[in-house]
């Protein structure tokens, strides 16, 4: 089960528990949608292995998402995501617009890194790509929107755990696995905790092949009205290019994109780092 986010970090309220039950079928099949977008293709055999489901029961609700167009059935009986969940996330608003709001800063940051520039925010305590703009280079990452990646070894994520308090970080941590991606990774919690107040001190996060080797990564929080973090702006690249010194120098460009797009959603409080 996954930890979700505090109300403080939602944004918008739970509704109150209701006297009806949820509809187990429908559940089944959107963890299906969900599994397949944290990884694709899967196989029925290992969906079924990930929920926990019998292979007919898998069977039965990729033949009916495969009828609605939401998911497709390819060579091997693997199966991807169908051009219907595409439409669906086509008319979503972002709340604030954030995505709109961000995509000039990010463009910006884009023309001057050369590097992939990501949006991100915190979604089920996890990093949820909402926008990209990609490098022009041939060697280049490729994050698709709507893939989501954990908090503790990626630099959205940190940037995004930057708007906790120390006590909320420790809830959220209880809750989720630290996994040790790569020997860099900080996989102790009492050591995220002490890591992070250095984040919050420095007003960016670096990802210095924490989540992927050979991979480097700074990122920023967006500040709601309320002094919140809602959103983070990265730029990533292979480690080759974007190194330290280079890092270094597009600290400040980033931290003035983050500070534009916090300053246009109504960010006033306080004074961003520099």
């Amino acid at each position: 089960m996954r930890f979700m986010p505090s109300e403080r970090f939602n944004g918008v309220k739970r509704m109150e528990q209701k006297s009806y039950s949820a509809a187990k079928t429908v559940q089944k099949a959107l963890n299906i949608l969900e599994s397949l977008v944290e990884r694709q293709p899967l196989r029925p055999s290992e969906i079924a292995r990930q929920l926990g489901l019998s292979r007919s029961n898998v069977h039965r609700l990729l033949f009916t998402l495969e009828e609605m167009g939401y998911v497709e059935r390819r060579l091997n009986s693997t199966y991807y995501l169908g051009f219907k969940v595409f439409m669906l996330g086509s008319n979503f608003s972002t709340p604030n617009d954030i995505s709109d709001t961000a995509y000039p800063q990010m463009k910006i940051l884009a023309d001057i890194s050369r590097e992939n520039v990501n949006l991100g925010v915190m979604y089920e305590n996890r990093v949820l790509y909402l926008n990209k703009i990609q490098s022009p280079h041939n060697l280049k990452l490729d994050t698709p929107m709507g893939k989501m990646d954990p908090l503790h070894c990626t630099g959205l994520g940190k940037a995004l755990l930057s708007g906790f308090t120390d006590k909320e970080m420790e809830a959220c941590l209880a809750s989720v696995e630290l996994t040790k991606n790569t020997p860099k990774t900080i996989a102790d919690p009492s050591a995220l905790v002490d890591h992070m107040r250095i984040v919050r001190e420095q007003g960016v996060a670096f990802d210095f092949e924490e989540f992927d080797k050979g991979v480097h990564c700074i990122a920023a929080p967006i500040y709601n009205h309320m002094n919140q973090v809602i959103a983070a702006i990265s730029l990533s690249a292979p480690s080759v290019r974007l190194t330290r010194q280079i890092i270094k120098k597009l600290k400040p460009h980033l931290l003035e994109g983050c500070a534009a797009v916090s300053k246009r959603i109504g960010y006033r409080v306080g004074k961003m780092q520099s």
